[in-house]
């Protein structure tokens, strides 16, 4: 069982990653939910449906991936949420749920792939966090036309 997880784990975080910034694009292009943003929302809940099976098999070394994967797929959801009603600050909701949840998942792959340098999961967060919030200040005039 692990090791089906895994593979679907790693198959849904790479189409996480690919998917993940052309979602936000289109969603904010065309004012509403998005293919990208449908198969992004359901790759996403997939990667955090198959930590959760993984976390029990090493937990010493992987139940931190339980809030991880909840706070991953709670930010795509809400971003999901505001794509499908556009109106007042709507872009914000996008910007921060989908934005939040691709930072999530980088998170993930740097904790994961460079635990020798415990500091590095800080470099997304930071870099991400300051970009998204740059955006949702400044947005583009599209975003905010009703």
């Amino acid at each position: 069982m692990r090791d089906i997880a895994l593979i679907l784990h790693v198959a849904a975080g790479v189409v996480g990653v690919l998917l993940g910034p052309l979602a936000i694009w289109l969603t904010l292009r065309r004012r509403r939910l998005t293919w990208a943003g449908e198969i992004y929302h359901w790759a996403i809940a997939l990667v955090c449906l198959t930590a959760v099976v993984m976390v029990p098999y090493d937990w010493a070394g992987l139940w931190v991936f339980w809030p991880i994967a909840l706070a991953s797929y709670l930010f795509v959801y809400f971003g999901q949420r505001a794509a499908e009603s556009p109106g007042g600050l709507w872009y914000r909701g996008v910007l921060r749920g989908y934005g939040g949840g691709w930072i999530a998942l980088w998170t993930a792959i740097l904790v994961v792939s460079a635990d020798d340098h415990p500091w590095t999961w800080a470099v997304p967060a930071v870099l991400g966090t300051a970009l998204i919030e740059l955006l949702c200040y400044r947005p583009a005039g599209a975003w905010t036309r009703a």
